[in-house]
């Protein structure tokens, strides 16, 4: 490995973003989800991860990162497009 690992870098509560990229402040992903009208369930499975990772992020235990964190911005600017276009991969 020749980086920290992504999914815990450091987060700005007060910009919502990670300090360390130029990324659009994005909600928790509680919100994300919420705004999504997905549960857990459907959230962790749309983004191809576990229920048990997805709530590790919803609990703060850990953060998203890399494309997981452009991917929960564009479920935040996008809900309705994003899941549509998510769901026609699967």
């Amino acid at each position: 490995m020749t980086g920290p690992d992504p999914s815990l870098v450091s987060v700005d509560p007060a910009q919502g973003a990670r300090s360390d990229t130029n990324s659009e402040p994005v909600g928790s992903p509680l919100e994300v989800r919420e705004k999504a009208g997905l549960t857990v369930a459907e959230m962790a499975e749309l983004i191809g991860m576990s229920e048990f990772g997805y709530k590790l992020w919803e609990s703060g235990a850990r953060r998203p990162g890399g494309p997981a964190f452009k991917l929960l911005a564009l479920l935040e600017a996008h809900p309705k497009e994003t899941v549509t276009r998510l769901r026609e991969q699967t």
